[in-house]
């Protein structure tokens, strides 16, 4: 992306070399008396006026660019003689512009039938009305710059807000992981526990089918009555603990 200095730059030296040229034309038109001459004189004069507008407009917002420059050095990769040579620029370019403007107003380009007053009571009116357009100007970019900033920092606090809010967030999803890891080892410790007293009941009823296999039918069912009764126990006890 082309600098932006160097930008305005060019049109500034481009309104300066308009204005230069017209102004020499004016000059020479300065001893007609003819009401062509006269004419054709106010018409160079008002492309002179125009170009010193811009000019000076251009040089308000190099003036502006510059400051910008010194305000955040690290941001800019400009160098220290870059920089003196955009401040000359822009000092050459303000003489230009009191140069072209002491020439409006020298008596001696006056023109028989104008009257000098007129054209410094017109000169003065069109400075009056520039610096009111720049103050206007200024007061507009300090205005937007202020709601730039305020909506920087109102974003700034929303960022905050949301921040502690992914951090509560945070502080739940880690709460909720360590209760279910509780959880999965609880359930692992009663699936153990349930394996062992399985393992248990199958020793258990391998031994009773031994004793049954050697007792006759009365003691079977008494044998097999005990042992529910023990199971009854063992099963209570176990849920119990």
């Amino acid at each position: 992306m082309e600098d932006p200095f160097l930008i305005v730059k060019r049109d500034a030296e481009l309104s300066i070399s308009e204005m230069n040229r017209n102004l020499e034309r004016w000059k020479k038109l300065a001893s007609g008396t003819s009401s062509v001459a006269k004419q054709e004189r106010t018409a160079v004069k008002g492309k002179i006026m125009n170009a010193l507008e811009s000019t000076q407009g251009d040089i308000l917002d190099l003036e502006e660019a510059v400051s910008s420059i010194e305000l955040d050095r690290h941001r800019f990769n400009i160098t220290e003689d870059e920089l003196r040579n955009r401040k000359s620029f822009i000092q050459m370019s303000k003489d230009q512009c009191e140069a072209v403007r002491a020439s409006l107003n020298n008596p001696q380009y006056s023109s028989a039938s104008t009257s000098v007053s007129n054209e410094q009571i017109s000169i003065d009116r069109y400075t009056a009305a520039q610096q009111a357009n720049n103050r206007s100007n200024e007061v507009f970019i300090e205005k937007s710059m202020s709601q730039q900033q305020q909506i920087m920092r109102e974003q700034d606090e929303q960022l905050n807000i949301v921040g502690q809010s992914i951090g509560r967030l945070k502080q739940i999803g880690t709460a909720i992981g360590d209760e279910v890891e509780d959880q999965n080892q609880l359930l692992d410790d009663f699936y153990s526990d349930m394996g062992q007293t399985e393992k248990r009941m199958q020793s258990v009823q391998k031994k009773v089918d031994k004793i049954l296999e050697k007792v006759d039918g009365k003691k079977q069912n008494l044998i097999i009555g005990i042992l529910l009764v023990i199971m009854i126990i063992v099963v209570i006890l176990f849920f119990s603990t």
